[in-house]
């Protein structure tokens, strides 16, 4: 007979990082009393205003149908606010913070944890990950704490030169910082189960090593102080499994970038405070920035099966969610941990990238539709998917109320008389709320920074602050009906069966693309301009109404433009962040490092863009550490003569005459890498396709240039050999 499950660790709230079950409910019924109140209160505004003439048509039901669900979220983000700026200028101390968990006899004692840090890679801007990790090992290093952690960057790269450009990368960075035994490097060959299956790959082969995992993405930056305090935060708290912190957006060139980092430094610390507060122990993971307990992350946050039908089913794309309730099921409590400095991220620069971003996290919130309805769950668990799903599908509700909007408005209810001015006022009201609700969190949070000055101390930032956050308003105004009818086609998509492909995302800004700008917005513009003849036919008052939305609709196209220029305002002292005005240590090293290698001697196009294989097929060094890092693999003869033949044309007929997938099967096998740098080497040079005849030179041309050293720098290590000789 098989021995029983261990008991959670804790079921009432009795391990120390754990709220207390009295606190967390009392939290809970004043926020969702109030959420209930608020949604109570709006609906029956809206359903007196659709009352008029005493009876209910099927336009009236459905606009108040989907009404509810929009002013319950509504409602949600505007107590979270509040009380989030509550929180934050309360006289007391808050009886369940986690910094106060530390004491000053705890900052000096050494760790006595191992610590796995890990960054899943997936065809990323190589020098932007490596100098990142490099600023956050030295970071570390300071600390002195370095010796309790690992870095392992996880590759999943399907682009072969970008595959190559990460092991020299890797190989480099350790010899430089003398990391060897400190900084991991591991390339899957099957990238299974995308980022989620990497972490568990990392976890089944090196998990049992460690005691906690703090997971980056590619763009994730950490202090080192702020590192050893989580760890510090979760020794002093057994009953923590996940802590995740607020990871600020930085480093952003565009309009849009800029608008974003903006408003997370001004009413990100208040919302956050304000989510700590009703979730409690029972928060969201966010997939990255965060630190992990690896034995029961390991033991109970496998990810459940869901149907096998994309794009509902099949894997699950928002695992982080889904590992966070894993967690709390198994009894371990999920946190945020209130901090403002020391972790942060970068965001994508233009609409359009965010707009593909989105894209994928719709599907992956929209699957977890099945999870609402699993056995197990926490209530907050529960209510935390809903909650994700909500977020996507509020758009085509949304949408909809627009549409029985005008419906009704195209065919009133002539019921005149007292009534009719009964249903009006309660219109008024319902109107004068729903502003309030939208716009009042803003200006507290304002008022707030105008008062304590949390961002800037000098008045003039301040002033620009006030500035900045109005024209943040009103842009944000403009985003809002675009993004809604993009979320509308996302979650379509999705229920008509239409999953979404696993590309790498892009980080920087690359200049706009006009053409790429027209032909994603086009559509928006057209249901601008239908929708505007419609309502010019139904009335002057109602075209009125909704006038903004239709405005937003109609200018898709410049906005979009507009919000991915470089004109971002900066140079009038709009938009600022802290970050901008005095960068933490570990993101301006690392910018040091960048535009120090933006100034390096560029190779001729055709050669960057195959820069890894002219690496590994040219250079000894690079060919032999490939080689070491591959797993030998038995071949069939037949298996043999395909390799030979794709090797062949790699030769005569240079990369670009082969597919990815043919390039790929060479580059993994060992004997043909070999052969390749023999073969290039000792071939003459009629048999070499141009590619190779010019890479030759470009290479030779680094061993004999007086600007040697700038080829080094730039990765060549047999030009980094001669420099030192």
């Amino acid at each position: 007979m098989s021995p029983p499950p261990p008991a959670p660790p804790h079921s009432h709230g009795s391990l120390a990082g754990v709220p207390p079950r009295n606190i967390a409910r009392m939290r809970r019924a004043t926020f969702f009393v109030l959420v209930l109140l608020g949604t109570i209160l709006g609906t029956w505004l809206l359903a007196v205003f659709l009352s008029v003439g005493g009876r209910w048509r099927w336009s009236q039901i459905g606009m108040l149908l989907v009404f509810v669900p929009l002013f319950y979220q509504l409602n949600g983000g505007f107590w979270t606010a509040l009380i989030g700026v509550w929180l934050q200028n309360r006289p007391m101390d808050d009886p369940i913070d986690l910094w106060g968990s530390i004491t000053p006899e705890d900052e000096s004692t050494p760790l006595s944890a191992n610590i796995a840090i890990i960054i899943p890679v997936y065809n990323e801007d190589v020098t932007r990950v490596w100098e990142g990790l490099r600023s956050c090992y030295l970071s570390l290093e300071k600390t002195g704490q370095l010796q309790h952690f690992d870095f392992f960057v996880l590759s999943d790269s399907d682009d072969t030169n970008r595959w190559i450009e990460e092991e020299v990368a890797w190989l480099e960075l350790c010899r430089q910082l003398g990391a060897f035994g400190r900084i991991f490097y591991r390339k899957r060959r099957k990238p299974i189960n995308r980022k989620s299956g990497n972490v568990s790959d990392f976890c089944r082969r090196w998990g049992k090593r460690f005691r906690y995992m703090i997971v980056f993405d590619a763009d994730s930056l950490m202090s080192g102080g702020l590192m050893v305090a989580m760890v510090r935060i979760m020794e002093k708290n057994p009953g923590l499994g996940i802590l995740q912190t607020f990871p600020k957006q930085i480093a952003s060139e565009t309009l849009l970038g800029r608008l974003m980092q903006f408003a997370q430094a001004l009413y990100g610390p208040a919302f956050m405070a304000g989510i700590n507060y009703w979730q409690g122990g029972e928060a969201n993971f966010w997939g990255h920035n965060a630190i992990i307990r690896l034995e029961p992350f390991i033991q109970h946050c496998a990810l459940p099966p869901l149907p096998a039908t994309v794009p509902f089913g099949g894997h699950i794309l928002s695992h982080d969610f889904v590992e966070a309730a894993l967690m709390r099921k198994a009894g371990y409590a999920v946190r945020l941990l209130p901090a403002t400095r020391g972790s942060y991220e970068e965001g994508p620069p233009s609409l359009i990238d965010m707009l593909k971003r989105d894209r994928r996290w719709c599907q992956g919130n929209m699957q977890h539709f099945w999870l609402l309805f699993a056995k197990g769950w926490h209530p907050m668990s529960r209510l935390n998917f809903a909650h994700g799903v909500l977020s996507y599908v509020s758009s085509p509700l949304w949408l909809l109320f627009l549409v029985f909007s005008t419906i009704l408005a195209a065919f009133p209810d002539k019921t005149g008389g007292p009534q009719r001015e009964q249903t009006m006022l309660a219109g008024q009201l319902l109107l004068w709320l729903t502003a309030t609700l939208i716009f009042l969190p803003k200006v507290v949070i304002l008022t707030d920074e105008l008062l304590t000055g949390r961002l800037f101390k000098p008045i003039k930032l301040r002033i620009l602050t006030f500035i900045s956050s109005i024209l943040d308003t009103v842009i944000f105004s403009f985003m809002a009906p675009v993004m809604m009818w993009f979320h509308t086609r996302f979650v379509m998509k999705i229920i008509l069966g239409q999953g979404v492909r696993w590309v790498n995302q892009r980080r920087k800004a690359g200049g706009v693309d006009w053409q790429e700008v027209i032909l994603t917005f086009w559509g928006v513009t057209l249901l601008g301009v239908l929708w505007t003849v419609l309502a010019v036919c139904i009335s002057h008052q109602f075209l009125l109404w909704i006038s903004p939305i239709l405005v937003s609709l109609l200018l898709a196209i410049p906005f979009a433009i507009l919000l991915s220029s470089t004109q971002s305002g900066r140079r009038l002292g709009l938009f600022l962040t802290p970050e901008e005005l005095e960068p933490p240590t570990v993101f301006s090293d690392m910018e040091d490092n960048l535009a120090e290698a933006k100034g390096r001697l560029q190779l001729p196009p055709e050669i960057e863009k195959s820069y890894g294989l002219m690496q590994v097929c040219l250079d000894p060094y690079v060919n032999g550490l490939h080689v070491s890092l591959l797993r030998r693999r038995r071949y069939t003869e037949l298996s043999r003569e395909y390799l030979a033949e794709i090797a062949r044309r790699f030769i005569q007929e240079g990369p670009q005459a082969l597919k990815p997938r043919e390039i790929n099967a060479i580059i993994n096998d060992t004997e043909t890498v070999t052969s390749l740098h023999y073969r290039l080497w000792s071939s003459a040079e009629n048999e070499l396709a141009p590619f190779w005849s010019l890479a030759i030179k470009q290479y030779n041309l680094a061993a004999t240039n007086p600007f040697t050293h700038l080829l080094a720098q730039k990765g060549i290590p047999m030009a980094e050999a001669l420099v030192e000789k």
